[in-house]
């Protein structure tokens, strides 16, 4: 969010009209910034109360696996699978937009800045759900990858397994008839991650990006998230 600047121009003899436009002006920022203030911390607390999940394309989800700190890199089981808009520019320890600064004298210094950045952080997310793999046949992996509320997409597709048992995937999810991801399509590629000697509860995990294979709605063919899937 970026400030907006009010330019007023003076005129001979209208000095009382120009500061009654600026008051206003200045009366009408800090409304709206207190409604922008107060929106960002009613979400910031959904977060906290784990309420704030909205379905769109994208389909976020709440999930209750817990991740197990055990290295076990073979595929089958439960996989917490979230994605990322790849954005290379800085945006959440960016410095705060100066309508977010001035709101300190009534939330307390950062408490604005922490919600606003919440919030961008929160929108770098493009899905999430569970990916639930089957015992492999060969090379040949099945599964279904479920983002909640009837949002499933059926995986096929192979993997290749390393000397060292790293894992790489190539995955072909596609939606069901008569159900909300009717006609999706969405194809993943992914590695498994190094383990390192000396880590600590070290979590197998699967990084890799996805790509809209087929337009669906308004959303188009072709765009690329990048993704991370750990195991629970």
């Amino acid at each position: 969010m970026k400030g907006s600047a009010v330019a007023v121009r003076h005129r001979p003899g209208a000095i009382k009209s120009v500061r009654a436009v600026s008051d206003a002006s200045a009366s009408s920022k800090v409304a709206a910034a207190s409604r922008y203030a107060a929106g960002l911390f009613l979400f910031v607390c959904g977060i906290t109360a784990g309420l704030a999940q909205t379905r769109t394309e994208r389909m976020l989800v709440e999930t209750t696996g817990t991740a197990k700190p055990t290295w076990d890199t073979s595929l089958p089981g439960k996989w917490t699978y979230r994605s990322y808009r790849n954005r290379a520019d800085v945006i959440v320890s960016a410095d705060p937009a100066p309508a977010v600064q001035a709101l300190d004298p009534i939330y307390g210094q950062g408490n604005a800045a922490t919600a606003s950045s919440a919030l961008k952080a929160l929108n770098l997310v493009f899905g999430e759900g569970v990916m639930s793999f089957d015992q492999p046949s060969g090379s040949n992996i099945t599964g279904t990858f479920d983002m909640g509320g009837g949002f499933v997409l059926d995986l096929k597709g192979t993997m290749q397994t390393s000397a060292v048992g790293d894992i790489a995937v190539e995955l072909y999810g596609t939606g069901r008839p008569g159900t909300p991801t009717e006609n999706w399509e969405y194809d993943y590629k992914a590695t498994t991650t190094p383990k390192w000697a000396n880590g600590i509860d070290q979590i197998p995990c699967l990084v890799g990006t996805v790509i809209r294979a087929k337009p669906h709605g308004t959303a188009k063919a072709g765009y690329v998230a990048s993704f991370i899937a750990i195991k629970q």
